[in-house]
């Protein structure tokens, strides 16, 4: 990238780029102008006469410019553990992995089950002026799956959508309340694919290799029931619902079948679901503990297909940041979780770059899709639109080290793993708010 003209950093002209928009299914080299926060115009072979005198133009050199990416699943540690990520820290990682906008889990400290924490992660948001967040709030009062959040108020105080984060609603009759408050208000319930007293207590994948290493397992049965169970609820009430961290074939299986049937499903699963197994445990390595636990191979790979497919609706970070001493203890009292944020897209290119997947089907995934599900009008490319775009390379080499990232914590299993894609710049309301180091264009 190189910038050409600086004038009006109000008035962008993004040229020479190779644009891809899954929404319009726009796909060429071309030119986007931004106004403000917005999109005034994109389109492949733009004339040059569209663009305005006082406009800074950057030379994309056909480079992928595409929406921001997406991502509903990730944890911001602020409020409460601030020692482990913080909104500043999180939004810096984020841009550097080419999101524009994610969705915060409830489980901080406080629990966002308040107005009041609802309103700070806003204000807080507001001052980093960095990434977009969307505050989820929970379910359940306290996350203790006994009494509903005050679901009316809390959606009119900001919340995209519903979850206990990393605990599913156990008791069934809550559940079909929620999900009828879900049909009568048009909520959003995202539900964690475990049920709880099966997959208590236990620490990675039920099989052989739990029983080698003396680990106590967790059944894919417990996935699979707790999915069968709300889809059940789910075709009694009607609602939205949506499943994040999808880890086994007959999940998707089940899925697939209910939206056949029209019911209003969705679901997302994490790179480490589609690239990595049980193996990646080794010895006791917990890096590698997340919940759902990493599956065996026969499940990796119907994760990996059911994404190429389509039956796995989006591609989340599932970012869950921890610090040294909560991820060095034993296995079995190691904190489940990853970071996620600025290797989402890195990561996830593998299924282009193994040949597998057109990248435009991709970037649906990352984009345009999850902001279907969230209800919100972003991750696309037309006029009159938010100008959230992101500009990478996608063949430029890379070697995934987490001594570089802007995230406070480092619990990444993917260290030193060769990996193909740089996020050149990322935009946000139609401001460059981060530049890679080799392509600083504006200071």
């Amino acid at each position: 990238m190189q910038i050409i003209r600086k004038k009006n950093l109000n008035k962008l002209a993004f040229v020479n780029a190779h644009i891809i928009d899954p929404c319009t299914k726009m796909d060429g080299i071309g030119t986007l102008l931004t106004q403000g926060k917005k999109i005034a115009q994109v389109g492949v072979g733009l004339s040059k006469n569209r663009i305005p005198n006082d406009a800074t133009i950057i030379d994309c050199k056909k480079n992928i410019l595409a929406p921001g990416i997406i991502d509903i699943r990730a944890r911001l540690g602020e409020p409460g553990n601030e020692h482990k990520e913080t909104i500043t820290s999180a939004s810096n990682a984020a841009l550097s992995g080419g999101i524009t906008s994610l969705v915060s889990m409830p489980d901080s400290d406080p629990i966002v089950d308040q107005i009041s924490v609802v309103e700070f992660i806003a204000r807080r948001a507001r001052e980093t002026n960095g990434v977009k967040i969307f505050p989820a709030a929970s379910i359940s009062k306290n996350l203790e799956g006994k009494k509903l959040t005050e679901m009316g108020l809390l959606l009119e105080a900001g919340v995209v959508l519903f979850t206990d984060a990393n605990r599913s609603i156990g008791n069934s009759k809550m559940m079909h309340q929620a999900l009828t408050y879900s049909d009568n208000f048009n909520i959003l319930l995202m539900q964690h694919p475990e049920e709880n007293n099966l997959s208590e207590g236990g620490a990675m994948n039920s099989g052989s290799l739990s029983t080698r290493l003396g680990l106590p397992g967790i059944s894919r049965l417990s996935e699979i029931i707790q999915i069968e169970r709300d889809i059940r609820l789910l075709e009694n009430t009607g609602g939205k619902l949506h499943f994040s961290n999808i880890s086994t074939k007959e999940s998707v299986d089940i899925i697939v079948k209910a939206k056949k049937r029209g019911l209003n499903i969705s679901c997302s699963t994490a790179p480490h679901y589609f690239l990595l197994n049980e193996e990646a445990v080794g010895q006791w390595r917990t890096f590698a503990k997340v919940s759902p636990p990493l599956r065996n191979e026969y499940d990796r790979k119907a994760i990996y297909k059911a994404i190429i497919k389509g039956d796995i609706d989006a591609i989340i970070s599932d970012h869950s940041p921890h610090d040294q001493d909560s991820k060095r203890l034993p296995f079995e009292q190691a904190a489940s979780g990853i970071i996620g944020l600025e290797t989402l897209l890195q990561l996830s290119l593998k299924l282009v770059h193994q040949g597998n997947m057109k990248l435009i089907d991709l970037l649906e995934r990352l984009t345009y899709t999850p902001s279907k599900i969230i209800g919100l009008e972003l991750g696309r490319l037309t006029k009159n639109t938010a100008a959230d775009i992101i500009i990478f390379d996608p063949n430029q080499k890379e070697i995934i080290d987490p001594r570089k990232f802007k995230s406070k914590s480092r619990n990444c299993p993917f260290e030193k793993e060769p990996v193909k894609g740089k996020i050149l710049a990322t935009v946000v309301d139609g401001r460059i708010a981060f530049q890679n180091k080799s392509q600083k264009m504006i200071a």
